[in-house]
């Protein structure tokens, strides 16, 4: 019972509770009226507006670009990632968004795509060819807090 009211209380935490009400009106309301497809793309275009006025990171191997996101997140309080580098692409493994907390359980099949269009203008900024693409290979759960992205071919 108290790991359940711990885990409550830290996923309220995630989110100001200013915002709180409203977010979780608005992720209803949208996920109510528009298809989970076409809110991925709308939260991916809002990520890439939202990356435009973020500074972006910077670095010349994995681990200084790790570092530099990271920052990035912690002065934004929106977490932090692993980057695993596979045969397959460069994999993202964000931990701790505040989307969940922000937007509420529905909102679990659209709001991480706020993080891909982040990460892919980041990663274009950075020098990556449109033939790169981002995508989202797990979805978070309750207890782990984990969104896993996928960028490459």
């Amino acid at each position: 019972m108290n790991n359940e009211l711990n885990l409550e209380y830290f996923v309220k935490q995630r989110c100001s509770v200013q915002w709180q009400g409203f977010l979780s009106a608005f992720a209803s309301e949208f996920g109510q009226q528009i298809p989970v497809a076409e809110l991925r793309v709308l939260m991916a275009r809002l990520g890439v507006s939202m990356a435009q006025d973020i500074p972006a990171p910077v670095g010349d191997t994995i681990a200084a670009l790790q570092e530099s996101i990271n920052t990035i997140w912690f002065d934004m309080d929106w977490g932090w990632v692993v980057l695993v580098e596979k045969t397959d692409g460069l994999y993202i493994e964000h931990h701790l968004s505040p989307l969940q907390a922000a937007f509420g359980e529905s909102a679990r099949a659209w709001s991480p795509a706020i993080l891909e269009g982040i990460y892919g203008h980041w990663l274009a900024a950075l020098g990556a060819g449109p033939e790169l693409r981002i995508s989202q290979v797990q979805a978070a759960e309750q207890e782990d807090f984990l969104l896993v992205f996928r960028f490459g071919r």
